[in-house]
């Protein structure tokens, strides 16, 4: 028998969680899923939730029930994975033994980089973070409004991965213009400046100039401010500081963190300098065969997004069913950016572009029709539990969207 164990039940995680469901107990194959929390998060979600559009109970789901009905499922935090003896360690001191590991952990937002983020810092990027996110919009009345990222930390043994400085700045914009549209629902639109503020030099560095040029239009249109080249220093109770020496006033401020590795990829041994897990394009380790790693927490992930989590779950799927089994055929894994950025009133901006890899696909979208894509994604994933929209929905998405890169 064969045991496969899934560390992480995120996005990457659960994707190849049922593809593997699928054939798993007919060949002989044991599997265990590991994790520190019970329920699934729909990070996506989340900006609904710090804008009080959802409560964080409509973005997550009991992940135990759906993966005992075909696998194991661990609640536990991992101290620490030994590549050599393939055994994963838990916080009671279980040992698990694997043939096959999926890492799938995630990365780490660490804001403890930026002094002053506990007292008056505010993010979206979890289900701690938000809720206490939207009280402070409940409360907010007017003066600047802060909203940017950390800069990403990357390692240096993957030379063909491109290097970008943040980890994802959808998020940034959605946060920006979901509050432009609260504060003129409520008439105090004209008392606040918004300002997005990037450690990079172009703000969505992801994308092309095409999506840039739309995403500047729209911000123009709701006077949402931009300023590059700003790596923030510290929080402090009414100003941000940045570490070329300059402050600005600031009376709401939202940080999407640095990212980084888990700790204890680096303390296994398995991770880059910046604790992220190095490998193939495969998502193979470089230098162990039987663990793969997807999502966040893989150095070959840029930027850091749910879609890549999934594609890439589809990728390490349809891999170890071949060496299991040696059936099925390999998944076409072609990187892109893809997402959806609400911008309330019931608008959103789709955003697809793989210029970051070298193509030519780069369109945005912006519309109601983006918006109802976006709730009908998120409403699917969680009453499905975690599953992703069948194949046929892709290829309509595909032909709809197709309309739009030959424009």
């Amino acid at each position: 028998m064969k045991h496969i164990v899934i560390v992480g039940a995120g996005f990457g995680g659960l994707t190849v969680f049922y593809h593997l469901a699928t054939w798993a107990s007919a060949r002989d194959v044991q599997m265990t899923v590991i994790d520190e929390r019970e329920t699934f998060l729909l990070k996506p979600s989340l900006p609904e939730v710090a804008l009080g559009e959802k409560d964080i109970r409509d973005v997550t789901f009991a992940l135990r029930p759906v993966i005992e009905n075909y696998g194991r499922f661990i609640r536990s935090r991992v101290l620490k994975i030994d590549p050599k003896e393939q055994i994963v360690y838990l916080e009671d001191e279980t040992r698990i033994t694997y043939d096959f590991l999926i890492i799938a952990l995630g990365g780490k937002k660490d804001f403890s980089v930026v002094p002053g983020f506990d007292r008056y810092g505010y993010s979206v990027c979890t289900d701690i973070l938000a809720p206490r996110m939207w009280e402070a919009i409940e409360k907010f009345e007017k003066g600047n409004i802060l909203i940017g990222s950390g800069p990403m930390l990357s390692g240096t043994r993957l030379k063909d991965v491109p290097h970008l400085e943040t980890a994802c700045e959808g998020p940034v914009g959605e946060v920006a213009f979901m509050i432009d549209s609260e504060l003129r629902k409520r008439g105090t639109r004209d008392q606040s400046r918004i300002i997005c503020f990037s450690p990079a030099e172009i703000f969505f560095e992801d994308v092309g100039d095409k999506v840039h040029e739309a995403f500047e239009q729209l911000a123009r249109k709701h006077e949402v401010e931009v300023m590059t080249n700003k790596v923030i220093s510290s929080i402090e109770q009414d100003q941000i500081r940045f570490k070329d020496g300059t402050t600005i006033s600031s009376a709401l401020t939202i940080l999407i963190p640095t990212y980084r590795g888990p700790d204890i990829i680096l303390e296994s041994g398995l991770g880059d300098e910046a604790g992220f897990v190095p490998t193939n394009e495969d998502f193979q380790h470089l230098d162990y065969d039987n663990i793969y790693a997807i999502g966040d927490v893989a150095s070959r992930t840029v930027p850091k997004l749910g879609h890549l989590a999934v594609e890439q779950g589809n990728l390490v799927a349809s891999i170890l069913r071949q060496r299991i089994t040696g059936e099925g055929s390999r998944y076409d894994y072609e990187p892109e950016v893809f997402c959806i950025m609400n911008m309330g009133h019931r608008k959103a901006m789709l955003i697809r572009s793989n210029t970051l890899w070298g193509g030519t696909m780069d369109i945005s979208y912006h519309s109601t029709m983006s918006h109802m894509m976006k709730t009908s994604f998120d409403n699917y994933m969680v009453k499905f539990k975690g599953k992703m929209p069948p194949q046929i929905a892709q290829r309509l998405l595909n032909v709809y969207l197709g309309r739009f890169e030959s424009r």
